[in-house]
């Protein structure tokens, strides 16, 4: 391997390692929740704009509805005057009306589909955020926890706490049967 590789590859794990050590963790966990918690927002604001065009085809079908009933209309009243060619266009129309309203159905089908998936999705990546949410809190408590370990052992010296000797422990057992046996013996006196 030729030494500017090998210098090069030197540079890069040293980059990485001041990035690791410059990164704060808390920080990019953070970072991380706020970010699920908009990826939720946005395809949540995108299955309310499904929901809007499902309505909207909705209302078209029954403008459609209403205009074909006075068709229906005009076509009796045109055919009672032996006006047939004015029968046939309305009748076109009417034609072209159900077309539309079958391509109207489709398209709401089709958005019906999109929004149960959506919403499937969202309740998956709730689920999923709760779950790393409630991870994150146990973290930050962990590390609140450590960080007041690491000040508490800093303002208190090691010395304050000396380490317990085997003897006292011998010692302090050695009392407790003691007291133990001498409670035993009064119990049965009474």
């Amino acid at each position: 391997m030729g030494i500017m590789k090998r210098f090069t590859r030197i540079c890069k794990a040293d980059i990485n390692g001041v990035m690791d050590q410059i990164e704060d963790k808390d920080l990019i966990l953070k970072q991380c929740l706020r970010e699920m918690e908009e990826a939720i927002s946005k395809k949540q604001a995108r299955a309310n704009n499904i929901r809007a065009s499902i309505e909207k085809i909705v209302y078209q079908k029954d403008r459609f509805f209403c205009d074909q009933k006075k068709l229906e209309k005009d076509i009796s009243s045109a055919i009672e005057k032996d006006k047939d060619d004015m029968a046939r266009m309305l009748i076109k129309k009417i034609k072209t009306m159900d077309q539309h309203i079958d391509a109207l159905d489709q398209h709401k089908t089709d958005l019906e589909k999109k929004i149960a998936a959506l919403n499937e999705s969202i309740e998956d990546n709730k689920l999923r955020y709760a779950q790393y949410q409630l991870q994150a809190e146990a973290y930050f408590q962990q590390t609140e926890h450590r960080q007041w370990q690491k000040t508490v052992f800093q303002i208190m010296p090691q010395t304050f706490c000396p380490a317990i000797s085997e003897q006292e422990v011998e010692f302090d057992l050695m009392m407790r049967k003691e007291a133990m046996k001498g409670g035993d013996q009064n119990g049965h006196r009474e």
